[in-house]
């Protein structure tokens, strides 16, 4: 009887990866970096849309503080994105169109939002009471996600957001 003997090629595996392994790899990461970098956007977005929003109740809270405090005998008040400026302006008087422009205080704007046409160009509150002539709402609206929020302004001069 004759003895027959298999031969099994045995290679043994190099140090190293296959084309497809790199590509499969390369390709994870690609996917994780394009979803991290939508994620940090929008993030990025989320962040400067309330930072705007903080800005304008900081700019009203200060008005209503001056005129509560009767600073220079007068009414203060934020005028929103009044022509030269920006922002939002600060501003002593009945109104920012008479009021003394050397006084106004221009905060501006760092994130592009809209308004919705139901909110008011200008808030005045009234020296030592704080009252105000506007009762409602200002819409602020953000165009890249298009989500909107809302500060409430009550008769009084009670603002919340």
């Amino acid at each position: 009887m004759a003895s027959h003997k298999i031969f099994t090629v045995n290679r043994e595996r190099e140090g190293g990866f296959t084309l497809i392994e790199l590509l499969v790899v390369i390709g994870i990461i690609a996917v994780l970096a394009t979803l991290s970098l939508f994620v940090d956007l929008n993030s990025f977005r989320g962040d400067a849309f309330r930072s705007e929003v903080t800005s304008l109740g900081t700019a009203l809270q200060t008005a209503r503080a001056d005129a509560l405090n009767n600073v220079d005998e007068e009414k203060h008040g934020v005028a929103i994105h009044p022509s030269g400026c920006d922002g939002y302006v600060i501003f002593e008087g009945t109104s920012s169109t008479t009021a003394n422009h050397a006084l106004d205080n221009c905060v501006k704007a760092s994130y592009g939002v809209n308004f919705f046409p139901s909110s008011p160009t200008e808030i005045v509150f009234d020296q030592l009471s704080g009252n105000t002539n506007f009762d409602g709402n200002i819409t602020i609206v953000d165009p890249n996600r298009n989500i909107s929020t809302t500060i409430t302004i009550n008769h009084e001069g009670g603002i919340s957001w």
